[in-house]
């Protein structure tokens, strides 16, 4: 965007933040609230448009509120601090640790090898590998190891042209997908949880999450492989001949302790209800493993010099992911304690008459296509809020609207500029804007089916009943 553009745009969303202050509040919403939507606006245009950074976007909660009157500084930064802020950081440093040494390239390659010489087993593992990946470390990094692999197989390959944009396109698409598979994948995974923690005082876990995002990865995992492999752009039926270098070497000391911490981290997550009951005395959170894992990269020995993780590594992680997130939640807290979002809910009238399945169908789209141009995390902070406020004045259980929210929210294949992976796998030749938006547009409404029947079907069995804040 211009110079010009952007300030354009700041200009009208400080239009947004000063309006409430001019203009009186409707009936039935607080003078905070009021002004809380002007935040919300604001915030909103600077997320779509891109005028600001989105990190600059979401510290605004910090600058505003308190100066409108919103909230008090001590309430809008403890959001910046929440639990799933620190379960993401270490989770962020744990996956520096695995770039570091190799570990993500040493297992896509392993697995790679096991895939022969088959168009359609090699996209499958390359998919497979991608997806795995990305539970652990963030889309964008799955999606720069696995590109360059992917690239050198599709550059060996020139005469099956549709086989090169299929193997590129698999390892964007899997690294999305991957992401909705573990509440650490990707931001908007988060950003439900802790709108769960928040407004319903539901604790959701790294295994809650696991046995909703885990089924929606593997079945929007399968149908890609076979939008891709069979439909477009398509790969041959003949066997091919690989020419790319697959050595990698023995697996060295520090390749292994790493991939022992994050072994032993997954299984803690994973068994945390249990070891509750083995050591009731000790706190154990998702977050709290995390940092002991995070911690313990800085102390054990890669080497005789190094450690597995040093602070010249750590520096580099994602820090404006983790304001993101955090200026998301700061968003959806200020909108649901200021009144605005029982307000927002109660503005809904016509949609009584829509039969409920077809109400969250429409959200879950309009989420999908409007994050084609936007942040999924924006997305995320943005309609959580409206929509549980939504469902508790349409009577609906909050958990069967909202979580086809977050799902969709992670949704996005039809542009480069959707995702971070999309936009890094279309710099490669084998990528055109033609292939991206024909396996896109199908994937997008493969999206929205899955994300909805998951979230309708999954969520009350494995949240139980939520009753309204």
């Amino acid at each position: 965007m211009r110079l010009r553009q952007s300030n354009m745009v700041i200009g009208l969303g400080a239009v947004f933040l000063l309006a409430p202050l001019i203009l009186q509040a409707p009936q039935g919403v607080s003078e905070e609230g009021w002004r809380a939507l002007g935040l919300l606006l604001a915030m909103a245009l600077l997320w779509l448009s891109g005028a600001l950074p989105l990190a600059v976007t979401a510290l605004l909660p910090l600058a505003i509120a308190p100066l409108l009157g919103i909230s008090p500084m001590a309430t809008v930064a403890a959001y910046y601090s929440h639990p799933l802020i620190i379960l993401f950081l270490g989770g962020f440093l744990l996956a520096k640790a695995i770039e570091r040494w190799g570990l993500h390239r040493r297992l896509a390659l392993t697995l790679l090898g096991y895939a022969g010489q088959s168009p359609g087993r090699i996209l499958a593992a390359m998919m497979a590998t991608t997806a795995f990946l990305s539970l652990w470390v963030n889309n964008t990094s799955s999606a720069m190891v696995l590109a360059p692999v992917a690239g050198a197989i599709a550059a060996s390959q020139p005469e099956h042209p549709k086989f090169g944009a299929a193997l590129m396109l698999g390892v964007a698409f899997a690294a999305t997908i991957g992401g909705m598979g573990s509440l650490i994948g990707t931001p908007p995974n988060a950003v439900f949880a802790a709108h769960m923690s928040a407004t319903y005082g539901i604790e959701i876990g790294f295994a809650q999450w696991a046995m909703v995002g885990l089924p929606t990865s593997l079945i929007l995992l399968t149908v890609t492989w076979v939008v891709l492999a069979r439909v477009s752009p398509g790969t041959p039926t003949a066997e091919l001949t690989m020419s790319f270098d697959q050595d990698i070497g023995a697996m060295t000391s520090a390749e292994r302790r790493v991939a022992t911490v994050a072994v032993l981290t997954a299984m803690a997550w994973i068994t945390r209800p249990l070891l509750e009951m083995v050591v009731p005395w000790v706190s154990l959170t998702d977050a709290g493993i995390a940092m002991v894992a995070a911690v313990s990269l800085f102390l054990i020995p890669a080497g005789d010099r190094d450690k597995l993780l040093d602070w010249d590594t750590a520096k580099t992680l994602r820090w404006d992911v983790l304001i993101l997130i955090g200026g998301g939640l700061a968003l959806a807290g200020l909108v649901e304690r200021t009144g605005l979002a029982a307000w927002l809910g109660g503005q809904t009238p016509a949609l009584h008459y829509l039969p409920t399945l077809a109400l969250i169908f429409l959200v879950a789209a309009l989420i999908v296509y409007v994050g084609e141009l936007a942040s999924n995390t924006a997305m995320a902070a943005l309609f959580l809020p409206i929509a549980s406020a939504s469902a508790v004045a349409l009577e609906i259980d909050p958990v069967t609207f909202i979580l086809p929210v977050a799902l969709a929210a992670s949704v996005g294949f039809m542009l480069p500029v959707a995702t971070p992976p999309n936009a890094i796998v279309f710099s490669y030749p084998s990528v055109t804007r033609t292939n991206m938006l024909r396996a896109g547009a199908l994937l997008d409404v493969a999206g929205i089916v899955v994300a909805v029947a998951m979230g309708v079907l999954l969520g009350p069995l494995v949240f139980g009943e939520v009753s309204p804040p």
